[in-house]
């Protein structure tokens, strides 16, 4: 009897470790997608604001900003370039700090993944 009980908790405890890190690699996952989309989504605001209003500098950065609910505004930046002369190009980047971030902090990494929306657009 003591000997089945005593093998349970064995198995559980080295398939936990993989089990939390699925676990949490999978929410790391999520997290990712919804920045991204979040970030693409106000690069390409941004930027739509910007055709129509393109010196308005200030005005397509609190586009952008205000479509960016759920991240943590210390860690956005943005910036508004004009490359051609009639097209406006809006980046939005994040530094995103991942739940696994502890462990790829030990391996030498880094706890933050920087991610990168870039939206360019004709000024009409």
């Amino acid at each position: 009897m003591w000997s089945v009980r005593g093998q349970d908790l064995v198995e559980y405890a080295l398939i936990l470790p993989v089990l939390l890190m699925l676990i949490l690699g999978t929410a790391d996952f999520a997290i990712i997608v919804f920045s991204y989309d979040t970030i693409a989504n106000a690069a390409r605001e941004g930027a739509r604001y910007g055709v129509v209003h393109p010196t308005d500098l200030a005005g397509i950065e609190t586009m952008a900003r205000r479509l960016t609910e759920g991240l943590d505004p210390a860690s956005l930046s943005i910036a508004v370039d004009y490359p051609g002369g009639n097209t406006i190009r809006v980046e939005v980047a994040y530094d995103l700090p991942l739940l696994t971030g502890f462990l790829i902090r030990t391996a030498g990494g880094s706890s933050t993944l920087r991610l990168r929306a870039v939206t360019t657009m004709q000024i009409e």
